[in-house]
This record gives structure tokens, sequence and C-alpha cells, in this order.
């Protein structure tokens, strides 16, 4: 039988806007029907047709390809030699997103992904210190639904261990630093929110920085109060990769910040 967690708080809705949720405490948005059906179909079959730069599998049996700067697993952070052109289907979202003047720069690194039905993603907290505030993933062909738990002691142990590798340094020690001054892994926050097909979902702030976020693997989710067969599902995770004196992070949530990891190693070393 399917388990489900909590769903998420109540969120905030503009009534001349009732496709887009907001939990502004969270920085987290999700807007339903961003793209269309014929969008949608036109996203698969590039994905699976794209001459010259075929989805690469993985071990997982997930389908992968990167455009702009290819995301590098090594670092966590994006490919400085390897680039790839955005076409054009993908270049036509960008005007739609909803970037935050001032705030926010377009998105340059692009990673789709093919989910196989039952396929889940592991909970982490994407790399602070590479990437701009402003994380968007795309979700289309099945809806998922995505578990949100607030960071603790395990995810701040596992951002030191060796296979974490901060813009190129290895860091084995495990350190101090509880998330949010969490000391009860248990009782942390936890809930699941439905991402829809052709939904996109927005992560600033806290959603970003301080909260892990991960999808179940299995084969049934409970959606409505009933339960439904999980189909594939794909995505597209848009970042804007930063270079030279941009990479760094001043965020709340040091336990799991790559580039406050690094500093205090780096103080370390100097001792």
């Amino acid at each position: 039988m399917t388990t489900t967690l909590p769903s998420p708080p109540p969120p905030t809705i503009d009534p001349s806007k009732p496709n887009i949720q907001t939990w502004p405490s969270l920085g987290l948005t999700l807007i339903t029907n961003f793209i269309t059906p014929a969008e949608e179909s036109t996203l698969i079959s590039a994905f699976h047709t794209s001459s010259g730069h075929p989805p690469q599998a993985s071990a997982k049996k997930r389908l992968s390809q990167h455009f702009g700067h290819h995301f590098d697993y090594t670092t966590f952070g994006a490919s400085s030699s390897v680039y790839t052109p955005v076409p054009a289907h993908i270049a036509a979202l960008l005007p739609r997103l909803p970037l935050r003047e001032g705030v926010d720069v377009a998105p340059d690194q692009f990673t789709l992904q093919y989910y196989p039905p039952g396929a889940g993603i592991p909970p982490h907290v994407d790399t602070h210190s590479m990437f701009g505030e402003a994380l968007y993933s795309l979700s289309f062909g099945s809806g998922v639904p995505m578990v949100f738990r607030k960071a603790g002691r395990n995810e701040a142990r596992k951002m030191r261990l060796p296979k974490r590798s901060l813009g190129g340094s290895t860091v084995s020690e495990v350190g101090k630093g509880v998330v949010d001054g969490d000391d009860e892994e248990e009782a942390r926050e936890e809930w699941e929110l439905m991402l829809p097909a052709r939904s996109l979902l927005v992560m600033t702030g806290p959603s970003r920085y301080g909260w892990t976020h991960g999808i179940k693997g299995r084969k049934t989710d409970v959606v409505g109060g009933e339960q439904v067969v999980r189909g594939g599902r794909y995505s597209i995770t848009m970042r804007s990769v930063r270079r030279g004196e941009e990479i760094g992070c001043a965020c709340a949530y040091p336990g799991v910040c790559d580039a406050r990891i690094r500093e205090e190693e780096e103080r370390k070393g100097e001792l």
C-alpha cells in the first residue's frame, strides 16, 4: 500500500492567477499548466529524437541530457569546457519564467531527465555556491509528488563526505553545524507536494538552501485520495551558472552550504 506524507502548509493564491500557488515563508512557487499539451509533446519528442545529442542512460535507468553548460557530477556545479547550444524549443520557455527583477538571472544550464515509472530521486540540496538562487524544475509526462524535508544533521554530514567535492576540494571530516539549530532529527518538518504534469516548480530562499527535495521511488501515488499508477516522468532543471568571483553563498544554512564548509576547511588549514 502506498503511504503518503502530510500535505504542505496551505498556499497563498492570488484570485487573478489561480494556477499559481506560493509559500512565501519557504520561497516556494508552483505554477500549474506552465506549458501546453502541444509543447509537452514537442519536448518529449525532441528528447528522444534529438540528432547529435542523444540522452545518456545512467546506472539507475534514467536518461539524461544537458544543454548550455553541462552539469558536472564530480563538482555538483557546471562544466567550464563542455557546452551544448540550447535548442529553440527550450529557449522559448525562458521569457515565461518568473524572474525577480534585479535578483534572478536567466538560466543558462539545463538538465533534462527521463524517469521510468517507479524511479525516484534521492533527497538532496542543490549546490549553493555554483548556481544562482532560483532553481526551476519543469515536470511533464507524468505528475509526481515531491518530498520536502527541513535539512538537519544527516544532510550536514553528507555534505562533508569525500564524494561531495566542493568546487574542486575534497572534505572528509564530519563537521559541526546543525541546520537552523535543529537537534531533533525525527521532529523535522516533512511533507509531499504534488507536481502535476506541465507544472513549473520554483525554489528560492529556504526551500532552495535549507530543505532537501526528492521523489520516493514507487509504482503508485495517492492523488486526490485515489491510488494512481505512476507513469514515466520528464523534467527540465534550469539553473544560472556562477563563475569566478560570483561563486559563493551567504545563506542562513551553513550546515548544508558548500561555500561555508569550504571556508571553514580553509580556516582549519591555516591553523
